[in-house]
């Protein structure tokens, strides 16, 4: 829990309560021990995802959102989701956390992605610390909890 007072009040301009871009939205709702972070608050110097989530389990689970009501590019998102998780890293450095368990989901919201499109990012992966991680693809309106549960 501390953790999350220290990501709040380290990035306090960042927090936001909802996660929505132009009509497309992940519900946060019924979530506890969860701040959500808007990732071009934190860093405008490179590209960089939507979101970045953080949620206090046994583990710390780390929810890296690209929000997409219109064309998704797969490079351009990958390039997004990847930096969002090296900030997120960073994160977990800063506060002394590092150390900790943690678990990356990646997810690209859509309202509607093409065969072609949906191919292109279902077959692409982000590489966190060696690890390589799959995308979670949902429609637009999931919830974070039922991503993660």
């Amino acid at each position: 829990m501390q953790i999350l007072n220290w990501i709040k009040s380290k990035y306090n301009s960042a927090v936001v309560t909802r996660c929505s871009e132009k009509g497309c939205e992940l519900k946060l709702n019924g979530l506890r021990s969860c701040v959500a972070l808007k990732g071009e608050v934190i860093c405008q110097d490179r590209k960089i995802c939507d979101y970045i989530i953080f949620k206090i389990n046994n583990t710390i689970i780390i929810g890296i959102v690209e929000l997409k009501s219109k064309t998704a590019h797969p490079g351009e998102i990958e390039e997004k989701l990847t930096n969002g998780s090296k900030i997120a890293l960073n994160i977990l450095t800063e506060c002394n956390n590092s150390s900790a368990k943690y678990k990356f989901y990646f997810l690209v919201l859509h309202k509607g992605l093409g065969s072609s499109g949906f191919r292109a990012l279902s077959n692409r992966k982000i590489t966190v610390e060696g690890k390589r991680c799959n995308l979670v693809l949902k429609r637009c309106g999931v919830a974070f909890s039922d991503v993660i549960l």
